[in-house]
């Protein structure tokens, strides 16, 4: 009975986030916040091509060079989250922009060797710190809109490079211009940052995890291990594959654009193609090298945008949401070592034993996405649609820090977080449009909230209200930050 009361409860939970909802809106993006948005993108391209750029013959420490500057930039991202807080990061930013690109500069006049891989391992060190700083940006400066398609931009800049790498367009040059231009890009968007534009990110209070940050993790660590098997695949980095992989990839940037602006769908339907189509490209490569199967492989391979779009946006909002740069940091640290051995693991396999790397990114795929599945009624619960999931319907995620503080004179009412922030609104004179504009919300939503607290209350009118409450006691225990 138990199990056949859990297998109806997550079908449930699958149909309502099916359905579920988010809106996505061109009219919400800001010009000025260009720089945050594509700084994010242009920093984590390069954690994805060294493969195109170092052959396996060079080697460190007895590790070759994609596991050694994938590792790098984990630990760089890892330090200077480490060492600087919400204040400093403009000149923290700054300063890692250098030392980034003090490390390129002579990489690129330097044959490929360890002296090569080692500036490389230094550049890529740098890099991960200007990550860090991008990522710190692209969660709490950015709305919605403008933290979708900075994620698609990750994805979409990706993409591009693996199609023109594969198509030789530029005779081999194109991969050391692709990325000087990159390079300066990053140090450009560096430089604009604002110290203002995260003044709300420095006095927040102080967060704590919770399980819609917890949830939002899982996916984000799962995401990255389920991907990172496929470039250790023999044939990953042939020319064929990466043709296949930045054209498949682009179609699937602008499929995902199109689910959130045109459907509204939730980023939820994007994290299940994720796992579907990595599941399938891991299972297909049992199948004999040259075969027309290994090469529906490689065309599936490029739904793993999908993941990143899907990962990154949820890391923006669900933080912007609950969490603040003492979290984030913390996270983010813990976060990153364990990303190192989603590097290290596949890498020792590849060298020790390569063939049983299809059946380890099958296992594992199939194991997280099985995971996901069953945690279906706590992502409908606490995320998707919990009280505060109609921010996914807004422009922004509302601050955590804005819900009203706990008092006597509501503590005993049941009513929701949410209804509390509309219950202070009201209680201070705002009409319903006003409190959709305070908390970001649709005036329908604003009205729905209205309704559900005075039947809680079990009263008709706003006069009932005051009536219920003395508005001046209550303006003095119970406020809005």
């Amino acid at each position: 009975m138990a199990v056949r009361n859990l297998e109806k409860n997550i079908l449930t939970s699958m149909r309502t986030l099916f359905r579920a909802k988010d809106n996505i809106n061109l009219q919400n993006l800001r010009l000025k916040y260009l720089p945050y948005m594509l700084i994010f993108p242009l920093a984590p391209v390069f954690a994805n091509m060294q493969g195109a750029l170092f052959s396996d013959a060079v080697h460190l420490f007895g590790l070759n060079a994609m596991t050694l500057m994938g590792s790098a930039y984990c630990v760089g991202a890892g330090t200077l989250f480490a060492l600087t807080s919400a204040k400093n990061m403009a000149g923290a930013s700054r300063i890692f922009s250098v030392a980034t690109a003090a490390a390129f500069i002579p990489w690129l006049a330097v044959a490929e060797s360890r002296l090569s891989l080692l500036l490389a391992v230094l550049f890529m060190f740098g890099l991960g710190g200007c990550a860090a700083c991008a990522a710190f940006a692209y969660t709490f400066a950015l709305n919605n809109t403008e933290r979708l398609l900075g994620a698609a931009a990750i994805s979409l800049f990706f993409s591009l490079n693996q199609l023109d790498s594969g198509l030789t367009l530029l005779s081999g040059y194109f991969d050391k211009i692709y990325l000087t231009l990159l390079v300066a890009g990053t140090c450009i968007c560096l430089f604009f940052y604002k110290t203002k534009d995260f003044a709300a990110a420095v006095n927040r209070p102080r967060a704590t995890l919770n399980p819609a940050l917890l949830l939002m993790l899982y996916f984000f660590v799962a995401h990255y291990f389920v991907e990172i098997f496929y470039t250790y695949l023999p044939g990953a980095s042939s020319t064929s594959a990466m043709i296949a992989n930045g054209a498949v990839g682009i179609v699937v940037v602008c499929l995902a654009l199109a689910l959130q602006f045109l459907t509204t769908s939730s980023v939820w339907n994007m994290c299940n193609l994720f796992f579907v189509a990595m599941i399938l490209t891991y299972a297909l490569y049992f199948t004999p090298d040259g075969s027309i199967l290994r090469s529906v492989a490689r065309l599936t391979h490029g739904f793993e945008q999908m993941g990143y779009i899907a990962a990154y946006y949820l890391l923006g909002c669900v933080f912007k949401k609950h969490g603040d740069f003492r979290l984030f940091k913390l996270c983010l640290v813990t976060i990153l070592p364990v990303s190192m051995l989603s590097y290290v693991i596949p890498g020792a396999l590849a060298a020790g034993a390569p063939d049983l790397l299809p059946l380890a990114a099958t296992l594992t795929s199939s194991v997280v996405f099985i995971i996901f599945i069953m945690l279906s009624p706590a992502y409908s619960k606490h995320l998707f649609q919990a009280d505060w999931s109609e921010d996914f319907y807004a422009v922004d995620m509302t601050e955590a820090s804005r819900k009203v503080k706990q008092s006597d004179l509501l503590e005993k009412l049941k009513l929701s977080p949410r209804e509390k922030e509309v219950a202070a609104l009201l209680l201070n004179g705002q009409a319903a449009k006003q409190i959709a504009t305070e908390l970001e919300i649709s005036v329908h939503t604003a009205n729905f909230h209205i309704k559900n607290l005075y039947r809680k209350l079990n009263i008709n009118t706003r006069s009932e209200l005051f009536a219920r409450f003395n508005p001046h006691i209550f303006s003095e225990k119970v406020q809005i930050k």
